[in-house]
């Protein structure tokens, strides 16, 4: 509502302001057409200036590695709290009733099993994975953004429901808690909004989305920093040794209770051959302990990086990623004897 008042105060005063000086200028200055020429420029920036601001406020949302405005939009619209379920997670509210007597298949993990940037949940690997084998399956998503291996290991402890399997899903940040557990070193800050001019564009739609945007053709060029600390933690002995025991603790800990592990080891969607320095590591890790492992990078090298991307602003998994995770994650479970396949319906 201040948002509404704010523009209509905007539009009235300036908008009048204008109109006024306009006609000053035309009464006032008669000889001189090109004042009168400049006013009505800006009374024409002004008007379309005001035109994006509505259109962006009101139609567009947009995934964004940034919190910007566009993203506020796009997690209201598609990922508010209303579609989370009383554990906290962009899940159905399962009940004793609903699960009894099905397979239940728990999937951990952060913003990649999320669906960050995923509009219909039905469209994430973890629900097109539950419509491939059916009702006698339960899925549980309790993927989260922001989270990495320490808490998923909380996550999958303090869930209500024990799973007949576990699928974990691995990025190369999930290390990052590892380290800032230890305070070895801090993560470079995300970017935010240059001081002086934070009032303005965190407040204003259509400066928002011209100032990140000015930001990212800024950055094209310059040194990804984010990830080469990401590669300093895995480079550095102390960081990558309790780094791994985490994900060891999680075989243990399935192996201990008797429940199947497998793991999905994503790339960054940006740099996908890249990732594979990192990623070679933890799937050698999870293989020498009989871990079946689905390597993303298998099926999706080759593939355009635009149709890998939830949006050009958003490098998270797009929804042909989404598909092809569940279709092979699928055949990954049928091949290990995890499930039986199911029959196609000729009818």
């Amino acid at each position: 509502m201040n948002y509404w008042i704010g523009y209509l105060i905007i539009l009235f005063f300036v908008g009048s302001g204008l109109m006024a000086l306009l006609l000053y200028s035309y009464r006032r200055f008669p000889t001189y057409p090109f004042l009168t020429n400049i006013i009505l420029m800006l009374i024409s920036l002004f008007i379309i200036f005001m035109a994006l601001e509505f259109y962006l406020k009101v139609f567009f949302a947009e995934p964004h590695a940034m919190d910007t405005l566009a993203r506020q939009n796009w997690r209201e619209r598609y990922a508010n709290p209303k579609s989370y379920n009383s554990f906290g997670y962009r899940d159905i509210q399962w009940t004793e009733q609903m699960v009894a007597d099905k397979t239940k298949i728990m999937i951990v993990g952060d913003s990649f099993v999320y669906g960050d940037g995923i509009e219909d949940v039905r469209d994430r690997f973890s629900d097109r994975l539950g419509q491939k084998l059916g009702s006698d399956h339960v899925i549980f998503n309790l993927g989260r953004g922001g989270t990495n291996t320490k808490h998923h290991i909380e996550a999958m402890v303090q869930y209500p429901y024990s799973p007949d399997i576990l699928i974990l899903s691995y990025f190369l940040n999930d290390i990052q808690g590892a380290a800032l557990e230890h305070q070895w070193t801090l993560r470079p800050k995300n970017p935010e909004v240059i001081p002086w001019a934070a009032p303005l564009v965190n407040n204003s739609y259509a400066l928002n989305f011209l100032y990140w945007r000015l930001y990212a053709l800024l950055q094209v060029r310059q040194p990804d920093l984010t990830w080469d600390w990401y590669l300093q933690l895995y480079n550095d002995p102390d960081s990558w040794w309790v780094y791994r025991q985490q994900l060891l603790s999680i075989c243990e800990g399935a192996k201990a209770e008797g429940i199947p592990l497998v793991v999905i080891v994503f790339p960054s969607m940006n740099h996908v051959a890249e990732s594979q320095v990192i990623n070679e590591r933890i799937i050698s890790l999870f293989q020498e302990k009989g871990v079946p492992v689905l390597d993303v990078a298998d099926f999706i090298t080759g593939i355009p990086t635009e149709a890998l991307v939830a949006s050009p602003m958003d490098a998270h998994p797009s929804e042909l990623v989404h598909q092809l995770v569940a279709d092979h994650l699928y055949e990954l479970l049928v091949t290990e004897d995890l499930v039986k396949p199911v029959k196609a319906d000729l009818n």
